[in-house]
């Protein structure tokens, strides 16, 4: 066996893999044994999820992301499209332009529908594919390579030899394919914004003094006033190295996205803070405040000093 680099156009590696896989098997090709491109996922939770879906990538969670993939190469192809035909201004242009308009619209909408429930998929060896032999070849054959280089993406390949065995085993055992976990949660206020809102939330509590409801309404004033990014890296700094969670954690990534409070971490720690009946239930895209208290709960539960209130 011997295996090659293939540089490819980054972001397209998953694409690159599905047409080579095409090409080779209409051309008779029995030399390629496996060509990798190092599939994860991340699964997308927000409020308006209908599913969650943490199963391992599929055939049909792949087929999703390659028509994903070709809605938006349509919708910039029509994108520039417009912005020639802005150039013109006849009758006929004029028309063509709205007509381009609303197919952009049409597929802007289908885009975020299919996006709700699908997987969002990538390779961890952005920019490169791995091409495993049946043969031990010291050099990438000619004929081989007149078949990979006719895919469309495909941009060369940063070495003619192959990679040696060392070097493979050691990349197998590094690289990380875990898939994760995004959740977003309110959007970020302003400080105008969040003084506002929470004298506008303290007028309503006011009238329900002593009820359930101001109990709820108050809660609303400490998920406003919640900062994840802050509280997140805050908690991935004081972590104890001895800490078993300790990788996971340092893993977790906090932003804001879009005005919306982000967090993405891997699959095993978004699965210790969620058991499956409140993954089913949609509970993780609730608040970023309860969240946060959860996260503290398995960082902090064999530290005495720090305080979960």
């Amino acid at each position: 066996m011997a295996y090659f680099v293939v540089q490819v156009r980054s972001g397209a590696e998953i694409e690159v893999k599905g047409m080579l896989n095409t090409v080779l098997n209409r051309a008779g090709d029995s030399m390629v044994k496996t060509i990798y491109a190092m599939e994860t996922f991340t699964e997308i939770i927000r409020d308006d999820n209908t599913a969650v879906d943490l199963s391992e990538l599929n055939t049909n969670d792949i087929s999703e992301h390659l028509y994903v993939k070709r809605i938006q190469a349509g919708l910039n192809n029509l994108r520039i499209a417009c912005d020639k035909l802005k150039e013109y201004k006849d009758a006929n242009s004029l028309v063509l332009l709205e007509t381009y308009k609303d197919s952009i619209r049409e597929l802007s909408k289908d885009l975020r529908e299919v996006r709700k429930n699908t997987k969002k998929i990538s390779s961890v060896i952005s920019g490169y594919i791995l091409v495993e032999l049946n043969v031990d070849f010291y050099y990438f054959p000619d004929n081989l390579w007149h078949l990979v280089k006719s895919v469309p993406n495909v941009t060369g390949i940063p070495s003619k030899y192959n990679v040696p065995q060392e070097e493979i085993d050691a990349f197998f055992q590094q690289v990380d394919i875990t898939p994760e976990v995004e959740m977003q949660f309110e959007e970020i206020l302003s400080s105008d914004e969040f003084v506002e809102a929470r004298n506008e939330i303290l007028h309503e509590a006011n009238k329900v003094v002593g009820t359930v409801e101001e109990k709820k309404l108050l809660e609303k004033i400490d998920i406003i006033a919640t900062k994840v990014v802050d509280s997140v890296n805050e908690m991935k700094n004081d972590i104890d190295s001895s800490n078993p969670i300790i990788r996971n954690v340092e893993r977790c990534k906090a932003f804001i996205r879009r005005k919306r409070q982000t967090v993405v971490m891997p699959m095993d720690l978004f699965l210790a803070l969620y058991n499956d009946i409140e993954i089913q239930n949609l509970i993780p895209a609730q608040s970023s405040f309860a969240f946060l208290k959860r996260l503290r709960s398995i960082l902090y539960k064999d530290d005495k000093m720090v305080s979960l209130e």
